[in-house]
């Protein structure tokens, strides 16, 4: 059960994490974000929006990033800036 409990937690905290760099992206009218803006604009909208807090948010967060570029639905330049491709 518990295994449950973590995936579901990790998939939501994916789903809000992309949901908040579209409303970067969009508010910024740019395709380019960077995880600072997520951390400084969205991160408690995320933690709000998945329902966990976690012990290390920021370090969840990077995961997620890594994870939504393996998906190809962001990808990083060689400036540590990331791209919303979807």
């Amino acid at each position: 059960m518990r295994g449950n409990i973590l995936r579901d937690a990790i998939m939501s905290w994916k789903s809000s994490t992309f949901e908040a760099i579209k409303r970067i992206t969009k508010r910024n009218r740019s395709h380019l974000f960077s995880r600072q803006q997520i951390l400084d604009e969205e991160l408690l909208r995320i933690i709000a929006d998945a329902e966990s807090t976690g012990k290390t948010p920021a370090q969840t967060l990077s995961r997620v990033l890594q994870e939504l570029r393996n998906e190809k639905k962001i990808s990083m330049n060689s400036s540590g800036r990331y791209r919303l491709l979807h």
